[in-house]
């Protein structure tokens, strides 16, 4: 198959090459296609290395841009920040966080200069002068490309009462996420260039990758960082990175001579102690800057009349739910108050079970249902947003013989309102159904059934048979309407939502 490829691809730049008129145009502009010639020589120290080196850095370059662009005029990319944000936070754990915590570390301005700095004297040891001056450009450089960021866009971070760490300055961009990029990137090139394994070489690119991709996302995780803030630091920083990979390669054909001394047994022997030196730095600065576990203050309640809750309640909050950038999606068509006992209670006797709460372990296990369609019992479902937040809580009941592709599903938001002492949650209720083919193959994907109505009513009578309603009436949410979730599925509704007020009385 790679031998036909290439065939064919030869075949196709000879039959290019041999065309008249190209060939006539190539004899009437002599010293244009000599230059464009040079820019792709391999041999020439400004031929395809610069060009290759420019071309990417302007790619890299052009999706930073369009980052800012973004951010300026708010759109989906910046849009979609609070509730990735949000999301991302839902699968803390003690463990992870400190694992998190762990790799932050590793793009502390500390934890980088004490490495870049024996990276600094093993190359003056080993006389690689250019790689110095290429570390001195890449860290250096990079840090005034960020700070100028930060002065010039003066974007605040997300609210710090989330985050699991201290932090200060602007957000845009993450100085960590640009500086992974620059040192570990750098080094990681050093030696991807000294090695001479593919297999080797390949190791190194897939590790330096994780590592920087590792320490981004721990700043999100982390909660001081916006995920666009990261985003953007990675274009910033590979088109950083690449021009002064660029420069190294030019610089390094362009020499008369040889720029480094050869790696032998005492400068390998340096290379590992210097490691194992750092490695007991980045240890030392974990060990004194441990992780303090911080749970988020709760808001106060908002205390409503039982009277006109509903339209005092949609007055302060949204009426819809959201999609990942905020766009309105399905109106609240269930909204629930009484207390968690009751909520629980409610729910069990009619039939319907709690999924669990979004995690790793919980995402796994829904994503190995879907694929081999089996029963997922509690599985957590795809989830959407309110007033920017995922559901935290969510009801499902399958109909015998049903999986986790076809389920009634309910996501349920906690809210700060309270009616007569009792806490208010607002949901919607839809049918999961699984999707067809022409041929009537399932997908991974679910559909949701239009008819979200259907589902609503349902709830309602299966609620009324728990004997755990006290009270239970019907509100305007908005006007009839028709629109579309998150994946594009369809639905059409009358824009009313059943209010339940949760009782549970014996047998």
């Amino acid at each position: 198959m790679w031998r036909l490829a290439s065939s064919l691809v030869q075949s196709i730049l000879t039959a290019i090459q041999r065309n008249p008129e190209l060939q006539r145009h190539i004899a009437s502009h002599p010293s244009f296609w000599g230059w464009l010639a040079k820019r792709f020589n391999r041999s020439e120290p400004f031929g395809l290395r610069l060009t290759v080196g420019a071309a990417l850095a302007s790619a890299f370059l052009l999706f930073f841009l369009s980052v800012v662009q973004d951010l300026i005029a708010k759109e989906a990319v910046v849009l979609a920040d609070l509730r990735l944000l949000s999301l991302v936070q839902m699968y803390r754990t003690p463990g992870l966080s400190r694992v998190m915590l762990f790799l932050t570390y590793f793009g502390n301005w500390q934890v980088v200069t004490a490495g870049a700095s024996l990276l600094v004297l093993y190359l003056a040891l080993t006389r690689r002068w250019l790689w110095i001056l290429a570390l001195i450009i890449s860290i250096g450089g990079g840090e005034i490309l960020v700070q100028l960021g930060k002065a010039g866009f003066a974007r605040s971070r997300p609210d710090l009462v989330n985050a699991l760490i201290p932090a200060h300055g602007t957000s845009f961009p993450s100085g960590h996420a640009f500086v992974a990029i620059c040192f570990y990137g750098l080094v990681g090139w050093f030696a991807i260039d000294w090695v001479a394994s593919w297999k080797a070489k390949a190791a190194i690119a897939i590790m330096t990758m994780a590592t920087v991709l590792a320490i981004g996302f721990s700043r999100i995780y982390l909660g001081v960082h916006w995920p666009s803030d990261v985003i953007a630091s990675f274009g910033l920083g590979a088109a950083w990175l690449i021009l002064t990979i660029t420069f190294f390669n030019v610089a390094r054909a362009s020499a008369a001579g040889p720029i480094s001394r050869p790696i032998d047994g005492w400068s390998g022997a340096a290379a590992v102690a210097f490691f194992i030196a750092w490695a007991g730095m980045v240890g030392a600065f974990n060990y004194t800057h441990p992780f303090v576990d911080q749970s988020p203050p709760r808001n106060a309640p908002i205390d409503l009349p039982e009277k006109d809750f509903v339209a005092a309640m949609f007055a302060l909050a949204p009426r819809f739910s959201e999609d990942i950038t905020g766009k309105p999606m399905e109106p609240i068509n269930v909204i629930l108050i009484g207390s968690e006992a009751d909520l629980a209670s409610a729910f069990a006797r009619a039939g319907w079970e709690p999924t669990d709460k979004i995690s790793i372990a919980s995402s796994w296990r829904l994503l190995v249902a879907e694929l081999r369609n089996l029963p997922s019992p509690r599985a957590p479902g795809l989830p959407t947003f309110w007033q920017g937040q995922p559901n935290k809580r969510g009801f499902q009941r399958l109909d015998p013989g049903g999986s986790a592709r076809e389920r009634h599903h309910l996501h349920l938001w906690d809210t700060d309102f309270r009616v007569s002492g009792g806490s208010v949650w607002l949901g919607t209720v839809h049918f999961d159904e699984e999707a067809k083919t022409a041929g009537g193959r399932g997908l991974l994907i679910h559909q949701v059934d239009p008819a979200i109505d259907k589902e609503r009513d349902a709830l309602r009578v299966l609620l009324l048979g728990s004997k755990c309603v006290g009270k239970i009436d019907e509100a305007v949410v908005t006007e009839p309407m028709a629109g579309k979730n998150e994946i594009g599925n369809p639905f059409f509704t009358d824009g009313k939502a059943i209010v339940v007020f949760l009782k549970c009385r014996e047998g």
